[in-house]
């Protein structure tokens, strides 16, 4: 629905443009273990202390506190990687989105083959980028079928015997604990142009249970049916450029 790029170090400015819905701004009734959208203990603290929802004015403020609370995680999370990466408080347990995150690289073991030095980078997502690499940070409004989802996710793409391009949740609003897409483009045999495999995997404990196998429908069905626009616009755009070997800078990312 909508996107923007951010600078390596994000600040609450940057964040300005990003569209943040009503059901994420009201969080008079947040509490941790019980609120409606995935925020850190100290978050929500925050957002108690920091706006007065008896005010007129309490929108404007929430908006204020969210773009300062999501750049606070962006910036940790190029700082120091995955152990930047926030603890959500909005159930009664608490989730590591850190842990998370390890699950989902431990199904990618095959990247080792592709490149070492790219695989263990997933493993942290720890600065620098491996050589040969670029990345980007920028956040996305997206419509998954029942309620849009506000994410970060930072993107990392690399040339080498075969171009990767990894792209990890920093954060989301809404039913995503976790998410790791991996797109991977190599020679097909002979010069007979080029395949590429492109696997998104996810974590949530927000849509399991008999009331949400409805909602967790939905949700699968809105990314399946992305992942396969993603694949068909490019293998498109790449046949009308023409394009050689894999091996050569296609696609610059553009959110």
């Amino acid at each position: 629905l909508d996107a923007g790029r951010l600078p390596p170090m994000p600040r609450a400015a940057d964040l300005a443009a990003a569209p943040l819905e009503e059901y994420s701004l009201d969080l008079r009734r947040c509490r941790p273990g019980d609120c409606h959208v995935r925020l850190a203990a100290a978050d929500i603290a925050r957002f108690h202390r920091e706006v007065d929802w008896t005010r007129r004015d309490w929108r404007a403020r929430s908006v204020g506190v969210w773009q300062q609370v999501l750049a606070e995680h962006a910036a940790a999370y190029v700082r120091d990687g995955r152990a930047g990466l926030p603890i959500y408080a909005n159930k009664a347990e608490p989730l590591s989105v850190a842990t998370e995150l390890a699950l989902l690289v431990g199904r990618m073991r095959f990247v080792s083959a592709l490149s070492p030095a790219f695989h263990g980078y997933l493993h942290e997502f720890r600065p620098p980028v491996p050589a040969g690499s670029e990345e980007i940070l920028y956040w996305t409004k997206e419509d998954f079928g029942i309620r849009p989802v506000f994410r970060i996710q930072h993107q990392v793409m690399h040339a080498g015997a075969a171009i990767l391009v990894a792209t990890n949740q920093v954060y989301a609003d809404h039913y995503l604990d976790a998410s790791l897409g991996l797109t991977v483009a190599v020679d097909a045999p002979q010069g007979a142009g080029l395949y590429m495999i492109a696997i998104n995997r996810a974590r949530t404990r927000s849509l399991s249970g008999l009331m949400r196998r409805m909602v967790r429908g939905t949700v699968q069905g809105r990314s399946r049916d992305a992942l396969r626009t993603i694949l068909t616009t490019t293998k498109a755009a790449l046949e009308r450029a023409e394009v050689a070997p894999a091996a050569r800078r296609l696609i610059e990312f553009q959110p």
